[in-house]
């Protein structure tokens, strides 16, 4: 991992246009990660890019980053001598910005930094750690590394980290918290984080319209006959009738659907606007990555996602009878 930090460190002071990218439908550490790597560089004259197939969800609009990600920024106009890619577990969840760029990114110099275990190190200096906690992680100990202190690291940019650290550890209590992670939290404390601001956007805030879409959702709950695994299916009337979208799923399945008692794993199902369905799942004990590795998409031991063009019918079926084979 020092080899690696050190050629990132050489690609960096190469580099004057940079390019940062997330996956599709970007969660808090792909958006966290990218937000906080931004404002660090910009402190220290790069020019920079951000961009993404998707706006960045409002819920994330706290923070006052909203505006750095330019989902129809002109690749070729910006002209990038260097792309990092953030919390991407594959080139197929960069989606359409790579499919239209190949040409671009395949001749420009490309850093990955990421922490799922499903990662194949997918370019030439992959920047992976499995063990930690979220990608945030392992982006905090590289600049911590390389040259972090009070001149490039301020107030805003510790607070846009901290977020990673609720998010990702579900506020301390995934398994996925270190010693390290909570190491990583004191410095970020120490740094000026607003610990409390991220908790409460994330844990405590509701929205009434989120709160009337929960409960459509909730009143059709369902588990399986020995009552282990617990799911739901988000209709696209509940959208309609509550006037929300499929961004206001977040957080459903950590809140509720995982805390069912009895329940080792649960799942919810909804349609994503390119004509497929999406897949979340949380589990206690089930490794949902090997699941969703056979299914060719991403994710970690007890938290993974994906998406198909199956029914809701047909996958539920396909999800239930994969994770009975190995409860």
């Amino acid at each position: 991992m020092e080899q690696k930090i050190a050629d990132f460190w050489k690609k960096l002071a190469l580099a004057k246009n940079i390019l940062l990218i997330n996956h599709v439908r970007m969660d808090p550490d792909a958006f966290w990660s990218l937000a906080g790597l931004y404002f660090t560089l910009e402190k220290m004259w790069y020019n920079l890019a951000a961009i993404n197939d998707d706006n960045t969800p409002d819920e994330f609009a706290f923070l006052e980053a909203n505006e750095i990600i330019n989902p129809k920024l002109n690749i070729t106009e910006f002209n990038p001598d260097m792309i990092i890619s953030l919390d991407a577990a594959s080139l197929s969840q960069l989606w359409e910005t790579y499919i239209k760029n190949k040409d671009i990114f395949d001749t420009t110099d490309f850093v990955v930094f990421d922490h799922h275990v499903t990662n194949p190190g997918f370019w030439t200096l992959n920047i992976i750690d499995t063990q930690a906690s979220s990608t945030c992680e392992v982006l905090f100990k590289t600049l911590e590394t390389l040259w972090i202190d009070k001149k490039y690291f301020d107030e805003k940019i510790a607070t846009l980290f901290t977020a990673w650290i609720h998010t990702d550890t579900n506020i301390f209590y995934n398994s996925n918290t270190t010693p390290e992670t909570l190491r990583t939290a004191a410095k970020l404390m120490e740094y000026g984080a607003d610990f409390r601001a991220p908790m409460y956007e994330f844990y405590k805030k509701k929205t009434f319209k989120r709160t009337k879409l929960w409960w459509e959702v909730l009143k059709d709950i369902e588990q399986s006959d020995d009552k282990k695994i617990t799911y739901a299916i988000v209709k696209d009337e509940y959208f309609e009738k509550t006037g929300t979208t499929n961004n206001d799923t977040t957080w459903l399945t950590n809140e509720f659907l995982a805390n069912m008692d009895g329940s080792e794993v649960c799942f919810l199902l909804y349609n994503i606007w390119w004509g497929k369905i999406k897949w979340s799942m949380r589990s206690k004990s089930v490794n949902v990555s090997e699941i969703c590795a056979s299914l060719g998409w991403w994710g970690h031991k007890l938290a993974a996602g994906f998406s198909t063009e199956l029914s809701f019918e047909e996958i539920s079926k396909l999800l239930i009878n994969k994770i009975q084979e190995q409860l």
